[in-house]
C-alpha cells in the first residue's frame, strides 16, 4: 500500500515542512487534494509563518491569531481580499472590500437584506426550488452532484432573493461558469478581468431595470430594497446596486456551493450520518454547524496598515496575511479531537463565516440553504455513495470544495 508521505511526494510537494511553508499557496498543485492535511503540519510548526509564493505574505494559522486580526480591521484592512490581489471591478467591492466608517455605512445600509425575517420570508420558494430539483434527479442511478444539485441550487436561491425570476437560471449559470473557466483563467491583466466580468454586470443592470420598471410596491427581493434603501441619505446609484449584485453572486455562489459538496460527501460515505437526518430531522441545523467546522471553505487575505507584532513576529506596514477562516474549524486548542465529526458536539464557534465587522451578510441565508437541502434530498434520496470508479476532485484557491461528485442512487433507476 502507498503512504500518505508517497502520495504527497508523487503530487510534487516540497520534501520538508519548512519548504511546503515557503511555498505555501492556496493554488499549489500539491495542495488541491490534501490541503487539510498540510495544514494540520503547517500548524504544529507556529502561529504566524511566511510564505514567499506570490511575492510574500503572512499566515495566521491558528483560530485566536486569526479572530485576533479580524477584530483589528484598522490594523488589517480588507481592502486586498485576494493574494494574489486582482482588481477584477472598476470600483471596490461592496461591502467586502471597504474599512472603517464607509464600511460601517454600507453594512448598515445592507443589513436589512439579508436578515433572519428576509430567510423566512423566501424559504418556501427556496424549499420549493430544492424539491423540484432532487425530483428531477430522483430516478436517476447515478448523479454529478456538483453540476446536479449543489451549484443550481445556491444560483436559483440567489435568482429568488434578488427578484429575478428562476427562468434566467441557464443564462446566470452560464455567465457564471464561462467567467469561472475562461474569462479569469484567460486574462493576462487586471483589465482583461474587468472586460469578462462585463456580461453579468450587463446581466444584473437589465435585472434591476426590469424591476425598476414592474415596481417595487410591497416587493422584499433584494433589488426592490436596494431601490429603496439610502447610503448616509441618497439613493444608490445603478452601478452601486450592480456591484452589491455582482459580489453577493460571487461570494454566496460558490461558497455555498463548496459547502454542499464538502458535506454531502462526508454523507455519502457515512451512512449513520444520512440516517441521522432521516430519523432525527431537527438535528439538521446542528449537523450542518459542525460540517461547516469540520469541512473548511473559506480563505482571504488581508493587508497590514501599520506595523504590529504578534508572537514575536512583526508584521510591516504594507505586509498581507492570509486569514483561513475554514482551517480555523481544526483547531486543536479550541476544539476537543477536531479532526472527528461529533454531532453532539457543545460548541461549533468556527470561523466560516468570518467574525468581526467583516462577518459575512448572507450568512443566515446559507445555513437555510444547506438544511434545506439536507432535508429535501434525504427525502427522496436516502440512500447513497460515491461512484467506486470515479473519486471526488477536490480542489483549493478561496475557497475549497469539489469540482466533481459523482454519487450512486442506491434506489435510483429502478
Amino acid at each position: 500500500m502507498t503512504s500518505t508521505s508517497e502520495r504527497q511526494d508523487a503530487a510534487g510537494a516540497p520534501a520538508t515542512v519548512q519548504e511546503r511553508i515557503r511555498q505555501w499557496s492556496i493554488y499549489q498543485p500539491w495542495l488541491q487534494e490534501t490541503a487539510v492535511q498540510y495544514w494540520r503540519e503547517i500548524r504544529e510548526e507556529g502561529p504566524v509563518l511566511r510564505s514567499e509564493a506570490a511575492g510574500g505574505y503572512w499566515i495566521l494559522t491558528r483560530y485566536e491569531d486569526i479572530e485576533w486580526a479580524a477584530r483589528n480591521p484598522q490594523i488589517f484592512s480588507s481592502s486586498q481580499l485576494g493574494i494574489p490581489h486582482r482588481d477584477i471591478f472598476p470600483e471596490k467591492q461592496i461591502p467586502i472590500m471597504l474599512d472603517g466608517e464607509e464600511h460601517r455605512s454600507w453594512r448598515q445600509t445592507l443589513a436589512e437584506l439579508f436578515n433572519p425575517k428576509m430567510v423566512n420570508h423566501f424559504t418556501p420558494e427556496i424549499r420549493r426550488a430544492a424539491a423540484e430539483a432532487v425530483d428531477r434527479l430522483a430516478g436517476r442511478g447515478e448523479v454529478e452532484f456538483v453540476t446536479d444539485f449543489a451549484t443550481a441550487l445556491p444560483a436559483e436561491t440567489f435568482l429568488i432573493t434578488f427578484g429575478i425570476g428562476r427562468e434566467y437560471l441557464d443564462m446566470l449559470l452560464n455567465h457564471k461558469t464561462w467567467l469561472r473557466r475562461e474569462g479569469i483563467p484567460n486574462a493576462r491583466t487586471d483589465e482583461d478581468i474587468r472586460i469578462a466580468n462585463q456580461p453579468i454586470r450587463d446581466f444584473f443592470g437589465e435585472a434591476l431595470d426590469r424591476r425598476r420598471a414592474a415596481g417595487i410596491e410591497g416587493r422584499r427581493d433584494v433589488f426592490s430594497q436596494l431601490l429603496r434603501s439610502r447610503f448616509e441619505g441618497r439613493e444608490l446609484t445603478r452601478d452601486e446596486m450592480i456591484n452589491t449584485a455582482f459580489v453577493n453572486m460571487m461570494a454566496s455562489l460558490d461558497t455555498t456551493t463548496a459547502s454542499l459538496g464538502l458535506q454531502f460527501l462526508y454523507l455519502a460515505e457515512h451512512p449513520e450520518a444520512r440516517r441521522l437526518i432521516v430519523e432525527q430531522p431537527a438535528k439538521v441545523p446542528l449537523m450542518v454547524e459542525e460540517l461547516m467546522r469540520h469541512e473548511p471553505v473559506s480563505t482571504t487575505g488581508r493587508l497590514v496598515t501599520e506595523d504590529v507584532e504578534r508572537h514575536g513576529v512583526l508584521l510591516r506596514k504594507g505586509d498581507r496575511v492570509l486569514m483561513s477562516w475554514g482551517m480555523a474549524g481544526r483547531d486543536p486548542d479550541v476544539f476537543d479531537r477536531p479532526d472527528e465529526v461529533d454531532f453532539d458536539r457543545p460548541s461549533t464557534r468556527h470561523l466560516g463565516f468570518g467574525v468581526g465587522p467583516h462577518r459575512c451578510l448572507g450568512m443566515h441565508l446559507a445555513r437555510r440553504i444547506l438544511s434545506i437541502a439536507f432535508e429535501e434530498w434525504h427525502r427522496r434520496i436516502p440512500d447513497y455513495h460515491v461512484h467506486p470508479d470515479h473519486p471526488p476532485i477536490r480542489h483549493y484557491s478561496p475557497g475549497r470544495g469539489l469540482l466533481a461528485l459523482d454519487l450512486v442512487n442506491e434506489r435510483g433507476g429502478r
